[in-house]
């Protein structure tokens, strides 16, 4: 987790702090291959950090705020375990997830956007 917070830290807003990480290649409409990079869930918004390939390749981040994403499914392939991302009508995949525990990071992602989707209202009613 050092690592990614050490590779991340300039991207993060202030007291933005990373709940869970993966390891994994965003799979996306606009990517011509995959792009390996960390996949992480906020305190305040998902990111997902592209590795720069090269000196000469700028660094990759893509944000997606809890309240945009419409859905987010585990799925498994022949090539073992991946999520689907709905965000803004755009499908985001997340495949080839490496050593990190996909479903505490599942947990903490669904966890926020139920926190961030619903209003005020709806999770104090008045009576």
């Amino acid at each position: 987790m050092n690592l990614v917070k050490n590779q991340v830290e300039h991207v993060l807003h202030e007291e933005e702090n990373i709940i869970e990480c993966l390891t994994c290649s965003l799979v996306a409409h606009y990517c011509l291959s995959p792009q390996a990079g960390f996949f992480a869930a906020t305190n305040k918004r998902l990111l997902f950090y592209g590795i720069p390939v090269s000196e000469t390749n700028k660094e990759f981040v893509k944000v997606f705020a809890y309240r945009n994403i419409t859905s987010i499914k585990e799925k498994r392939g022949i090539t073992g375990k991946h999520i689907h991302l709905y965000y803004n009508q755009d499908l985001y995949k997340f495949q080839q997830i490496q050593g990190m525990n996909m479903f505490e990071f599942m947990v903490a992602v669904k966890e926020k956007m139920c926190l961030f989707s619903t209003s005020t209202k709806e999770r104090y009613p008045v009576r």
